[in-house]
């Protein structure tokens, strides 16, 4: 019996492992319709604005040229994924725009970004990782 009981518990955390990542990033959500939104470094800003299926209008990023968040990777079906690069505030704004660029934005939505200064072992962490990440010459 006790074998049975070993295997049945390693059987389900193996299951769990594949759908739990305790290193995975903490997802904040912003609202569809804009506003203010706070996300921490080693977090992801979800912006949830959903995009034209037929393809013929995509969310452009219109503001800010220096970004404190930065898109990760191409907007999806359901919004698009931002990561923090540096602390500060900014605001982002977006255009709903036809994919070839003639005619009016369909919609605008506004997010005023805050993104905290790190915490003492992030700042620790950054030094600790710092002599590392030059290049040698």
């Amino acid at each position: 019996m006790r074998p049975l009981a070993v295997l049945l518990v390693f059987a389900l955390a193996g299951c769990m492992a594949r759908s739990w990542d305790p290193h995975a990033p903490k997802t904040v959500v912003a609202s569809e319709e804009g506003g203010a939104v706070t996300v921490k470094h080693g977090a992801r800003l979800h912006i949830p604005l959903a995009a034209d299926p037929n393809g013929t209008y995509e969310w452009k990023l219109i503001e800010p040229q220096l970004l404190k968040v930065m898109a990760e990777g191409p907007a999806e079906a359901g919004g698009q994924n931002f990561t923090p690069v540096r602390s500060g505030e900014e605001k982002l704004r977006m255009e709903y725009r036809p994919v070839q660029g003639e005619g009016d934005a369909k919609r605008v939505v506004s997010y005023d970004v805050t993104v905290p200064e790190k915490g003492i072992f992030g700042r620790m962490w950054d030094a600790i990782k710092r002599p590392f990440s030059r290049s040698k010459k």
